[in-house]
């Protein structure tokens, strides 16, 4: 099952205030891009959506990014809100994964369990690892902001990953 970047953000920003943390739009934007990379290396498909692009910083779903620009470098304080239409109107609502895909939910939350401790600009660093998604289509086009990481190449990087774990 898919959801929306933000829906996945919102999931890892409930888990936060639940555990007494606090999240940056830096950190949840690569918070997101773990889950969805491990999503698709576990053979699940893409979790998001929304195709992560190669910005400097690293993988960034757009719609997101301009969801939380406003706290710049501080923590989310409330959840993310995006505009909506639902075919007649306009709406105001902050989206959040269906509980109904348990595997998403779940993953979602080892996400949280493993990386919470790390910063946004550490987990960036995780996510330029040289030959990795974002390095490779970065490589391509230095400073192109908008060019899509294909969930082809995210999906063999962190399958790749899981194969050397288990060996």
């Amino acid at each position: 099952m898919t959801h929306r970047a933000v829906a996945i953000a919102n999931s890892l920003w409930d888990i936060a205030q639940a555990t007494g943390q606090s999240v940056e739009p830096m950190k949840i934007q690569k918070l997101v891009y773990f889950a969805h990379g491990w999503h698709l290396g576990f053979g699940q498909g893409p979790l998001s959506a929304e195709n992560a692009e190669a910005w400097r910083w690293g993988p960034v779903f757009p719609e997101l990014y301009h969801a939380v620009k406003r706290w710049g470098s501080g923590s989310i304080r409330e959840p993310i809100h995006v505009v909506d239409f639902d075919g007649t109107e306009l709406g105001w609502n902050a989206p959040r994964m269906s509980e109904q895909d348990v595997t998403g939910c779940r993953l979602v939350r080892r996400v949280w369990e493993v990386y919470w401790k790390m910063s946004g600009p550490a987990l960036s660093q995780l996510t330029h690892e040289k030959g990795g998604p974002w390095h490779q289509t970065w490589s391509q086009g230095p400073g192109v902001r908008g060019v899509v990481i294909p969930n082809k190449i995210i999906e063999e990087h962190f399958r790749r990953k899981i194969e050397a774990n288990a060996a």
